[in-house]
């Protein structure tokens, strides 16, 4: 058995989805959350919550598909592979949090290794095998989020790694 870790890094967010109600919508649409015109405090108190971390929904991390790192390392950390190029023809893209429901995108702007794989393979890695699931979320922001080797899920080998937040952004999503 070969054990490999699979990288995405870069420039990136965690994305906390927050539902609004038509009232939660027009308040922030009304007071400029998207222009950053809200304080953070105000932003939490309207949805009803302590901080972003206490969003109903699971929150979202990767590096952003249009500017990201992929690195794989072999079991010595012996990089095997590294791209910042986005090959369209392995990528899935699946949208979240885009539906006639309106919803507050939270985009916690980071730099660093966003998502981290630690997979082990009978064979070496074959980078013609490995596909990215880019997740477009709220229609607003799209991330790195997932790898799918030899057409198999390793989510349960997916682990977080080491980010600097650098800032939040809001998107409001026009469903209501």
């Amino acid at each position: 058995m070969k054990y490999y870790k699979i990288i995405l890094a870069g420039k990136g967010a965690e994305l906390y989805p927050f539902e609004l109600n038509t009232k939660q919508y027009e308040t922030f649409r009304d007071n400029g959350v998207e222009q950053d015109e809200m304080e953070c405090d105000d932003i939490c108190e309207i949805l009803e919550v302590e901080s972003f971390l206490d969003s109903p929904n699971e929150s979202i991390m990767g590096p952003f598909a249009d500017s990201f790192i992929l690195r794989v390392e072999d079991e010595d950390g012996k990089v095997v592979y590294e791209t910042e190029v986005l090959d369209i023809k392995k990528i899935d893209y699946e949208e979240k949090y885009c539906s006639n429901k309106a919803f507050l995108i939270v985009e916690n702007y980071c730099k660093g290794e966003q998502v981290i794989y630690d997979i082990p393979l009978e064979e070496d890695f074959d980078i013609d095998k490995l596909r990215l699931k880019v997740y477009d979320v709220g229609c607003r922001v799209e991330v790195v989020n997932e790898i799918i080797y030899d057409e198999k899920s390793y989510e349960i080998y997916k682990s977080y790694g080491d980010t600097t937040s650098k800032g939040f952004n809001y998107h409001l999503t026009a469903g209501i």
